[in-house]
């Protein structure tokens, strides 16, 4: 059985080497305990617009027809899927490949729309936003997207907005949606999220060996600390009852 004082030995370490992450698991849950959720997301700054009617008088050409465009476009995916909608200011057909969007067809014009324009994507993030903004920046991503868009649909549009804030609107380049909105609360949430569950990589995955080791250290310093308080109040019971004896005697 271990001895006592290496009891003590083994707590104090294992203190010395839980402590911060202890550390970073309380300041991370208060700070998620503080931040509104919405203003993390953006909503806040959102201007919420409701979806135009659909447009059906704007449809002259068949789905089949609209069809025909894409593979004529050389896209040889397998389409599961086509949704009529309305699309900045047109009807479109758009092409879907499982969750994938591959591009879209204007319903009326039979126009192939693979991309919407850098300056649409400006404009629809502008429109989105809704205190008063510029644009610092627009680019295209199209693979290696950065952390803060990463599980995002490409290709998208980053608009970098001149703001304190530092927004960061991610706008499809084959929807026109906003599909991500990124601010300086965003990036702070994030950063104890990653040091909460300890990716240091990908922040997303909380099923990795280090989280699992951190968390049984801990047990395992609490674990140590309860059998040391154990061991010390018989010690102070028996250190009461000698000294009552001397007093008697």
């Amino acid at each position: 059985m271990m001895k006592r004082k290496s009891w003590f030995l083994v707590h104090r370490w294992l203190g010395l080497v839980v402590s911060l992450q202890l550390l970073a698991w309380s300041v991370g849950g208060f700070v998620f305990s503080i931040l509104d959720i919405e203003d993390v997301r953006g909503n806040s700054d959102r201007v919420l617009v409701e979806h135009p009617p659909l447009r059906v008088d704007r449809v002259t050409i068949a789905p089949a027809e609209a069809t025909d465009v894409v593979h004529g476009h050389g896209i040889d995916s397998e389409i599961t899927r086509i949704l009529l909608r309305e699309r900045l200011g047109a009807t479109v057909y758009e092409f879907y490949s499982g969750e994938e969007v591959l591009c879209a067809v204007d319903a009326r014009t039979a126009a192939y729309l693979p991309h919407i324009s850098r300056d649409e994507a400006g404009e629809i993030a502008l429109a989105d936003f809704r205190p008063e903004a510029t644009i610092l920046s627009i680019r295209l991503i199209e693979d290696d997207a950065p952390n803060e868009y990463r599980g995002g649909l490409l290709p998208a549009y980053q608009v970098m907005l001149d703001h304190p804030d530092e927004p960061h609107l991610y706008v499809s380049a084959l929807t026109g949606e906003v599909t991500k909105r990124r601010n300086n609360l965003w990036r702070t949430f994030d950063f104890f999220w990653m040091l909460h569950i300890m990716d240091y990589r990908d922040r997303d995955n909380f099923n990795h060996w280090l989280l699992s080791l951190m968390s049984l250290l801990a047990i395992l310093t609490s674990a140590s600390g309860l059998v040391l308080w154990w061991w010390r109040i018989p010690r102070r019971r028996a250190g009461s009852r000698s000294s009552a004896v001397v007093e008697h005697s």
